[in-house]
């Protein structure tokens, strides 16, 4: 219950019991004697807390909350306001290497300067930018950046220093590949013939010679079936996925190309105004160039041709409409392959799914269900085709087709898209050869290269860590999901299934340690040390035949939607599962010999975050069975729909400093949604944690923390980073996720226990008035002011004054802490009077264990911890359970009571005292913890009311 609410109660509850005894003169007597003592405990109580109370003396001098010298309204970091805990001298340290170096990491990156109460980022992440160096060939450097890099040294020595004679064969595949990028000799000596070999045998491109195009022969959607076999997208793509609708069956997709520019937002604007299109068309003309083409060609011809290249690709983009969607049901579109032919007949698709296509694919009849993802485009798209001449088609596929490997070109073919992406994200070098490369074989030779690394850096134990890990969130989450007093019951119920049934992959499969599972995927491929582009189709077209080889099977729930060498979590929608590869569970997101607050506060929050995905603006569409559903109450959804404009408020109003710019509150919404209850359910499994077993170890030099704050530190350290100026605009354009110091702190401003830990006054920048929080009983924006409720917390949290508008806090004070003790004195005389009628019914009823009436016929004895030994106890001896409840209830209905109590939704059944005992609880177990509430409700009724006749 809110404090507000508790107050309104309190007056309720006096006001109605002094109206009930103001004709018993003797008692008001009583209750004017008790007035009198009770002011004169008051002001001693009151004396006592001002001495203290290091936060009460502000109060009484009515200066402001918490100020400092400086005059900024908010205490400093080395005033005693900031409370740093300590563990006290019997806690053992952890000096392990791990321990040592995350001990290090938090204290090397903190800013003791900073007011963790002004900007938590800055307090824990303030030195790690200018501890980093950005390298030239990279926009950022985080702490994940940081991890996948030291995880590529590992790679790089897998790939170089392991064994070349005892090696698989498939892990021979990684090093012939990995050889063959390194190889920078053998590829100056192919120079662009293996490209020109390619293009030719695809039909040729006769922009590259200045030839005439003859159309004669030509069908697009023969050389667009042939890109797609090469891993080209072209002018649509075609792919296999889990059905939307039945996650049990894999679909065939059509659905948009993927943009070179990435965001349909850097299409919008014609070319003369759009500087990202004047990037993208120096690039092309730059690699034209090299590739051989007359640039100096009077006519203009050339530049028109790629002017022409550009304009379709940008009409292709303004065709789309599913970039900004987050309604799933648009992209959900079956259709028959009949009909969908006959609906787009314009479009020659026999001639598309070419005979090596139909080979992997199997049967394609008729009757074969697809998936239109983007039905307005494919509505659009042969008035786009009929628009251009043939000419201007293949120059675009072909285009499409350089584009994708120009990357695998000896170097100086490289040098337009290096200087692309300096333009275009800031980067002003390539990345080192080495780097390349083990990027190369980990996107296209995952499998041999994930199970090297999986035996080396991924024990059974750190799974079993993780998984225990993933019960305490899944835990907390479903307290969450009970908590949520605007959720509906039925939709309630549909969540906790969701919970209940979802699944997760830790670490690796077992596939790995099979070599025949591992070769699958590269079936008939043959690699050469010498041939980096040959290699790299070969692959490519592997890739692309798997993918298509799995529409006629059924997914498999040990199958991985996601590689294992990625430092990266995941939430599969489809399959209603988390997934966390061996490349996230590291240093330091991951330790396994540290102490919890580490492991919770920084790969826990990522649990909760995938775990809250499913949950999401997104994940919400899904089922527990991952079909896409609507299993939300309409109501229910609309409060969701006000919850989520909360946060897309929230992060819409803050400005990153360097540019000005304000966060797309919209883009990355799902995002913030899934941080914010990532962080509220990791820190609620924390606590569990606690509960089970006491935090033991502590990290060296940190001693002045608390195990909760080092949770928020941890939690912090996950997202420190150092930004390139001239990339934060593109990172600002392109990426969901928003930046380290939003991610920090907003979910840490809508967190009340954060401001608890670290003492943050009302209204200072960390704990703001207003907050957004989507599963907790509160409304879309939790408003936490003094003004509202009245209360403000002090140092010493057992106690809280209560503030009126009068100007002498200390008589408000006085008078809010007499009705406290006077609260008291009345509720003592209710309850005893309560308690002489239960009592005197159990004493009456022949049918109750005289030791178990004795035992636990009272009010103070019969209590939440309690209930389960007065279960086990006094079940077996007749009706005693059932007749002591009914003592105790009066066989009323007291759910009003409840929930007014705000009693856990699923067990206000036990308040219809006439339809339920308390053996029940044993089925709902979490419902103990609300017994007191009970109790509360049926006391208070039997103290206004006659005990039930046995």
């Amino acid at each position: 219950m809110n404090k507000k609410a508790k107050t309104v109660m309190i007056d309720y509850s006096i006001t109605k019991i002094l109206e009930r005894n103001k004709k018993n003169a003797r008692l008001a007597a009583v209750f004017a004697a008790l007035f009198i003592l009770t002011l004169l405990i008051s002001i001693s109580f009151i004396t006592i807390v001002a001495i203290l109370s290091d936060g009460f003396s502000t109060l009484i001098s009515g200066s402001e909350l918490c100020s400092n010298p400086d005059g900024d309204g908010y205490e400093s970091k080395s005033s005693n306001h900031i409370n740093y805990g300590s563990y006290g001298s019997d806690n053992s340290t952890c000096l392990t290497p791990d321990c040592i170096r995350l001990a290090a990491n938090y204290l090397n990156n903190m800013n003791r300067d900073a007011n963790p109460c002004e900007d938590f980022y800055e307090f824990a992440c303030g030195k790690y930018a200018t501890r980093k160096v950005i390298a030239e060939h990279e926009k950022k450097v985080t702490v994940l950046s940081e991890m996948k890099r030291e995880m590529d040294r590992h790679l790089k020595h897998i790939l170089e220093k392991s064994s070349r004679e005892n090696a698989t064969r498939s892990m021979k595949l990684a090093q012939i590949h990995y050889d063959s990028c390194m190889d920078e000799f053998a590829q100056d000596d192919l120079g662009v013939q293996p490209l020109m070999s390619l293009i030719s045998n695809l039909g040729g491109w006769p922009l590259l010679t200045n030839a005439r195009f003859d159309s004669i022969d030509f069908q697009w959607e023969v050389l667009a079936g042939h890109l797609a076999l090469h891993g080209v997208d072209g002018i649509f793509r075609v792919f296999v996925h889990s059905s939307f609708d039945d996650s049990n069956k894999h679909v065939l997709m059509f659905s948009p190309p993927k943009l070179f520019l990435e965001k349909k937002k850097f299409y919008r604007k014609v070319p003369s105004s759009n500087v990202y299109l004047q990037y993208y068309r120096q690039y092309v003309l730059s690699l034209l160039s090299l590739l051989g083409v007359d640039m100096e060609d009077e006519t203009g011809v050339i530049e028109y041709q790629v002017d022409d290249i550009i304009d379709f690709e940008r009409r292709i983009a303004n065709l789309t409409r599913i970039e900004l969607s987050r309604n799933h049901s648009s992209i959900n579109n079956m259709i028959t392959f009949g009909d969908f032919k006959k609906k787009y007949d314009k479009i020659n698709w026999e001639a598309f799914f070419n005979e090596e296509m139909r080979s992997n694919l199997g049967r394609m009849p008729d009757s074969l269900l697809i998936n239109v993802v983007d039905v307005n485009y494919f509505d659009n798209l042969y008035s786009l085709i009929k628009s251009k001449p043939l000419s201007s088609i293949n120059n675009f596929l072909m285009w499409c087709l350089v584009s994708n490997y120009d990357f695998y070109l000896p170097a100086k073919y490289r040098k337009p898209m290096l200087e692309f992406r300096q333009k275009m994200y800031g980067v002003s070098s390539d990345d080192p050869l080495w780097e390349v490369c083990v990027g190369e074989v980990r996107d296209n030779l995952a499998m041999p290269l994930s199970t090297e690394y999986a035996h080396k850096f991924f024990t059974q134990r750190d799974k079993k860590i993780a998984e225990d890990m993933i019960r305490d969130l899944k835990k907390a989450m479903e307290q969450t999901l009970l908590n949520a007093d605007w959720i509906d019951e039925s939709t309630r119920e549909a969540a906790l299934m969701k919970l209940d049934a979802m699944g997760h992959k830790i670490g690796f499969p077992d596939s790995l340690l099979n070599e025949t599972a591992v070769l699958l995927p590269y079936a008939g491929v043959r690699l050469t040390a010498n041939q980096f582009f040959d290699n790299a189709i070969s692959l490519k077209k592997a890739a692309y035949r798997d993918a298509l080889s799995k529409l006629h099977r059924t997914p498999s729930v040990i199958d991985w939607a996601s590689p294992i060498i990625a430092v990266d979590a995941f939430h599969y929608f489809t399959g209603n599962e988390i997934i966390f590869p061996a490349g996230i569970l590291q240093f330091p997101m991951f330790v396994p010999d540290a102490p919890s607050f580490s492991n919770y506060g920084a790969i826990g929050m990522g649990i909760g975050h995938e775990i809250t995905h499913g949950y999401d603006d997104l994940g919400a569409q899904y089922d527990d069975k991952g079909n896409l559903r609507g299993w939300w109450h309409t109501e229910t959804m609309t409060t969701f729909q006000k919850k989520k404009q909360c946060f897309v408020a929230q992060y819409g109003s803050k400005i990153e400093p360097q540019t000005g710019r304000k966060v797309d509150g919209k883009m990355t919404i799902g995002e913030n949604i899934a941080d914010n209850g990532g962080l509220r359910v990791a820190f609620q499994a924390y606590q569990l944690k606690l509960d089970r077993e006491k935090e033991t170890k502590r990290l060296p030099g940190m001693t002045e923390f608390s195990p909760n704050q080092l949770f928020f530190l941890a939690y912090a350290n996950t997202w420190c980073e150092a930004l390139k100026t001239s990339a934060i605009d593109h990172i600002m354009d392109t990426d969901v996720h928003s930046l380290g110091m939003f991610r920090v702190n907003v979910p840490l401003q809508n967190l009340p226990a954060f401001s608890k830990e670290f003492d943050c006054p009302i209204g200072s920048p960390m704990n703001p008035f207003e907050k957004c929080r989507i599963c907790e009983n509160c409304n879309a924006r939790y408003k936490t002011t003094t003004q509202k409720t009245g209360f403000v917390p002090l140092k010493n949290k057992s106690f809280y004054i209560f503030l009126s508008t009068s100007s002498d806090p200390f008589d408000t004070v006085t008078m809010f802490s007499l009705l406290i003790i006077l609260m008291f004195f009345i509720q003592s005389a209710v309850s005893q009077n309560a308690n002489d009628k239960l009592i005197a019914c159990c004493a009456h009823d022949p049918q109750i264990d005289p030791g178990c009436a004795a035992k636990y016929c009272n009010f103070p004895n019969i209590n939440q911890f309690m209930v389960l030994p007065f279960i086990a106890e006094c079940g077996p001896k007749g009706n005693t359970v059932s007749r002591v409840w009914d003592c105790i209830s009066s066989k009323h209905d007291h759910t009003q009571c409840c929930t007014n109590q705000n009693v856990l939704p699923l067990c206000r059944a036990f308040c219809n005292a006439s339809k339920a005992v308390p053996t029940d609880m044993l089925k709902y177990g979490f419902c103990t913890s609300e017994f007191d509430k009970y109790r509360l409700c049926f006391r208070t009724h039997l103290k206004h009311h006659n005990a039930i006749r046995q």
